[in-house]
């Protein structure tokens, strides 16, 4: 009686490795095949939304495909981010998230369908912002030694303002109390310009908000800027230092935007990608839009940027645990 031989397991493992990497092989050589979907969690006109329109026109030159901007706001960026996970990896899908959506939203308590770190490959940055801690300019201080021993000299509680709860400005203002050892209670606006505006007028005593927000403010005088929270000074206020300068480690709480795409996507696409982002983001009418805000772009490869958002993302992770801070329901 003949014997039948069937393939090994790892012949049979082998064979369907090979099959897969040959797809990914063919999906890239093909790619883009159809039209691009941007997923953003931004409403039309927010900044974010701004920023996709435009690099909209340089990717579609550089990819030869249509790029479809959705705008898929609410519930704190989980919207938006589910239906980017869910979508098919095959490079087809693109979405626009920040720290909040691709790992923030989790520890804050906000109710995700996907896990914001395992679901997503980062390919390149769109724009990264240094929040600015300012003061009312009456109280005379000028620098964050000089802050904190007057905060502790009155040995009484200071208002901190910033937009919504939750976000950069409360992180910021949390943060700085903890670092310091200073009595500071957080006050929420619903953007950052009316918490600036009282800030101005000694309502509230701090206030953080990004450069573009902030430099009317300190233009007229009223508003004191005593560091960034940034690896480095802004190219706009290069004589404003950042926290690490003034003696304050580990508080670079940069926001930023990147492309992502949904885990499992071919590596060789997602190389094409960051090729596309990178000419789209130097073209001059996209890097005037971001010095102007007081941006900061970095040029990086795939490997360099995927590196640099885990180290920015992994930052911000410890900050939630050191401020405690969770999204009120």
């Amino acid at each position: 009686m003949k014997k039948t031989h069937f393939p090994s397991w790892p012949f049979i493992a082998s064979v369907a490795a090979c099959t897969f990497m040959l797809s990914q092989s063919v999906l890239a050589q093909n790619w883009p095949s159809k039209p691009i979907k941007l997923i953003t969690s931004a409403a039309p006109g927010g900044i974010v939304d701004i920023y996709a329109r435009r690099h909209q026109p340089h990717l579609q030159s550089e990819l030869g495909q249509p790029i479809m901007v959705e705008n898929k706001p609410g519930a704190s960026g989980a919207i938006a981010g589910d239906a980017a996970a869910k979508s098919e990896a095959d490079g087809h899908t693109l979405f626009m998230g920040s720290q909040n959506e691709l790992g923030l939203i989790g520890q804050l308590g906000v109710p995700v369908r996907y896990d914001p770190v395992k679901d997503f490959s980062t390919v390149g940055l769109t724009i990264a912002g240094y929040p600015i801690l300012m003061v009312n300019a009456q109280m005379g201080v000028k620098n964050v030694a000089e802050l904190v021993a007057y905060m502790k000299a009155k040995n009484t509680t200071f208002d901190c303002g910033g937009s919504g709860t939750a976000t950069i400005g409360h992180f910021v203002c949390a943060a700085f109390a903890v670092r310091t050892g200073s009595k500071i209670q957080y006050v929420p606006y619903k953007s950052n310009v009316p918490a600036m505006t009282d800030a101005a007028s000694g309502q509230v005593q701090l206030v953080s908000a990004f450069y573009s927000e902030v430099i009317p403010f300190i233009n007229t005088g009223k508003l004191i800027p005593l560091g960034v929270f940034g690896a480095t000074r802004l190219p706009l206020l290069p004589n404003v230092p950042t926290m690490e300068e003034q003696g304050l480690k580990d508080l670079e709480l940069q926001s930023y935007t990147v492309y992502t795409v949904p885990t499992g996507t071919p590596v060789a696409v997602q190389r094409k990608l960051n090729a596309a982002i990178l000419k789209a983001a130097n073209h001059p009418d996209v890097m005037d839009k971001v010095k102007a805000a007081g941006g900061i772009y970095i040029d990086m490869n795939l490997e360099e940027t995927q590196a640099w958002q885990k180290r920015i993302q992994a930052r911000w992770n410890n900050i939630v645990q050191e401020t405690g801070i969770k999204l009120e329901k």
